[in-house]
């Protein structure tokens, strides 16, 4: 059986961690996009969004969740950010680009997101 959602985005949140740590952006990039959809997943679920497994529409969810009151940032900017930016890093071979935010402030960006859906969706 899979885990739940907000376990899922924590496992994959700390997989970007110990990428930041050995410097493998490729795989950060990867392990932390998973991670913002799982907890969007895990909150869309909990609060009955259908995702229907697209990213567009996880996107749309994680700004409808904002828009309700129940997070406290509209994370689909950077879901839709670090999706273009994981294909673009891995389809084209380009080099990430989140402007004027390091990977470090986009992975806790994500943490605050599965923050919020631990503690929403927890056990």
């Amino acid at each position: 059986m899979a885990p739940p959602k907000h376990k899922l985005a924590r496992e994959h949140l700390e997989l970007a961690l110990a990428d930041i740590d050995d410097e493998d952006e490729r795989g950060a990039i990867n392990a932390l996009f998973y991670a913002a959809e799982a907890a969007v997943v895990a909150l869309a679920e909990a609060h009955g969004i259908d995702t229907q497994k697209h990213h567009g529409l996880k996107a749309d969810a994680a700004k409808k969740l904002h828009g309700d009151g129940l997070i406290d940032n509209d994370y689909g900017p950077l879901l839709r950010a670090l999706n273009q930016t994981r294909k673009d890093v891995w389809y084209e071979g380009e080099e990430p680009d989140f402007g004027e935010r390091s990977l470090a402030d986009v992975a806790a960006e994500v943490d605050s997101l599965v923050e919020q859906a631990e503690a929403q969706c927890g056990d």
